[in-house]
């Protein structure tokens, strides 16, 4: 499922989760639930892989889930691996585990703005390799790796 913020840059994160869903259903002839991240209930949570798309700041739940993601965002800053990525162009693609069911997946899909999160939503869709995760600054890849 998809659960997009809607604290800020609702339209930019509702678009992003659009057109990951329409990439879906091209690819998997599926189609993935969409929602608003004050409808995600912990018990739709809890059954599904999740796909949030917005930064904490922008997506309510990912916002509370953020700490035992092992993400550190403070407002448009995100810290991993070590780095610190501040930059309105960066971009951050991180796949974790979920803390509901540790049997299913969370991926983040957080712009540091709501343009680098509608460019990266059409670019995940190109990736390459097996990481955990990746940066990107205005769509071209900075880094990726696995977290310790």
């Amino acid at each position: 499922m998809l659960v997009y913020g809607t604290v800020r840059e609702a339209g930019a994160n509702r678009y992003a989760a659009e057109v990951l869903q329409h990439d879906f259903l091209n690819q998997y002839e599926s189609q993935v639930p969409v929602y608003k991240d004050f409808e995600a209930t912990d018990e739709v949570l809890a059954n599904h892989d999740v796909i949030f798309v917005g930064r904490p700041e922008a997506n309510s739940v990912l916002a509370a889930w953020a700490l035992k993601l092992g993400l550190s965002y403070t407002g448009a800053a995100l810290r991993i691996a070590g780095a610190v990525h501040a930059s309105e162009r960066e971009a951050l693609v991180v796949a974790a585990q979920s803390p509901l069911d540790p049997k299913r997946m969370v991926l983040v899909l957080a712009g540091n703005d709501a343009l680098r999160t509608v460019k990266l939503a059409r670019s995940v869709r190109d990736a390459e390799e097996a990481v955990q995760y990746s940066v990107f600054d205005d769509g071209r890849r900075l880094g990726s790796g696995f977290l310790k």
